[in-house]
């Protein structure tokens, strides 16, 4: 949570100077603004719908290409209804290529559908076919990439998801399966569905490809564990765990995080570190130090691969992971921009937890802005570059200065010291973190 919030400063200092760097002399003349063709290849919209049902695939399969093109807007009101007709089984009417049917659940995904109703009947028939499609086909592999960019709104579908697709023989639609079910499986009212979490947890998690595995445990840990009962209401977070249900998944992964070469055990590094994460967030009382221990001993590690995972491990639990702050200040010093601005992040989102590590994190600040200042000499003693910066306005001269590597690096070390320092117990960030307060009218 303190990472977005960290990534969404940067962003928002980032768009202020792309807007300010973009921003137009009132005397200039307007720029034309982008409009949305009327017709493509010399034809409207309408005369690409009737291609739809042209009896030459290829000319289906362009049309389905094409129609995105006229905008989300015309084509959704439009389009859709015309779409959703083509998504009937083939005995039905609809679209009987199997190559011109991925263009056409792909298509779907890009335009959406115009009225709810249209949107529900897509996601039954999307569903029915994973259900349903031969092991091994591109249509399941599309249509279930087509319903995880549909959202939540497939939930009530989760037991066709959950049934024969998951024992498909390709591992890329198992993987997306997996990855599918981390979008659509949580039931706003009802929280995360026990048909999925025990899929992903029963299956999924122990598939033979570390990929999928790798995609079923991230799932696991969005979707958190199930609930005791409905979503409170006023928003005030999610109600206290269903620790019977909960259970299931948490005996699947105390099997995964066994030492040695135990039965079932999760032989993978950056795995067995999320396999952890999902024990600690389906069973509270695992949220503990041999855990948090086994997590952060992998900051250690020689490759920058089970590091990155374990620092991001330890950013989720934030301040209740504050005892491994030594572990992430030992990383600060990698040459990996990556793994450094990962650590940065981790030690912010520990709040006053991370308070042992501002010392560090202000010798690096200084560090970073003089690696700054020497490339930024490097930079000038090109004659180029340098008549080049010379004619630069002084905010442009900041700009250049700001998307330099070194400072942007220096500068997410003033920010994680500024997040640190401003926190208190439970509040990372301190008031600094919280959303404004909406304006009383």
């Amino acid at each position: 949570m303190i990472s977005r919030a960290l990534a969404a400063f940067a962003l928002s200092a980032l768009l202020a100077a792309t807007m300010s760097s973009q921003a137009q002399d009132p005397k200039e003349p307007t720029k034309p603004r982008f409009e949305w063709p009327l017709k493509i290849g010399e034809k409207d919209l309408n005369t690409w719908l009737k291609d739809l049902r042209d009896p030459d695939p290829a000319i289906r399969e362009a049309a389905l290409k094409t129609i995105p093109g006229f905008g989300p807007d015309v084509t959704k009101k439009q389009a859709s209804k015309a779409i959703l007709a083509r998504m009937k089984l083939p005995s039905e009417g609809g679209e009987p290529d199997p190559g011109v049917r991925i263009s056409l659940y792909d298509t779907a995904a890009l335009i959406g559908f115009d009225e709810p109703k249209d949107e529900t009947e897509a996601i039954r028939l999307l569903a029915e076919t994973v259900d349903k499609s031969v092991s091994g086909s591109h249509g399941r592999l599309h249509a279930v990439q087509t319903i995880a960019s549909l959202g939540p709104k497939a939930e009530p579908y989760i037991n066709l998801l959950t049934g024969r697709a998951i024992e498909d023989a390709s591992y890329e639609t198992r993987r997306n399966i997996a990855r599918c079910l981390g979008q659509v499986a949580l039931n706003p009212t009802k929280g995360p569905n026990p048909k999925a979490l025990n899929a992903l947890a029963g299956t999924l998690a122990k598939d033979i490809s570390v990929a999928v595995r790798m995609e079923a445990l991230q799932a696991l840990v969005m979707l958190g564990p199930p609930w005791a009962g409905p979503a409170p209401a006023g928003g005030k977070g999610p109600p206290p765990i269903n620790q019977k249900a909960a259970d299931f998944v948490a005996e699947a992964m105390r099997t995964r995080v066994h030492k040695g070469m135990a039965k079932g055990a999760e032989l993978d590094k950056q795995l067995e570190i999320w396999c952890r994460v999902v024990l600690m967030r389906f069973d509270p009382k695992e949220i503990n130090d041999e855990n948090f221990t086994a997590i952060a001993r992998h900051c250690a590690a020689p490759d920058a691969g089970p590091k990155i995972q374990a620092l991001q491990a330890l950013n989720i639990f934030g301040e209740q992971a504050g005892s491994k702050v030594d572990a992430v200040v030992g990383v600060l010093e990698d040459d990996d921009a990556q793994v450094l601005s990962v650590a940065i992040a981790t030690l912010a989102s520990m709040g006053v937890k991370g308070q042992g590590a501002i010392e560090k994190l202000t010798e690096l600040e200084k560090k970073w802005e003089m690696r700054r200042q020497e490339q930024l000499t490097k930079n000038l003693k090109d004659k180029k570059y340098a008549e080049a910066y010379d004619k630069l306005e002084q905010k442009e001269k900041d700009q250049v200065i700001a998307a330099m590597p070194q400072e942007q690096i220096r500068s997410s070390l003033a920010n994680a010291i500024k997040w640190i320092k401003a926190s208190k117990p439970g509040m990372p960030g301190g008031e600094m973190a919280k959303p404004p307060e909406p304006e009383k009218k």
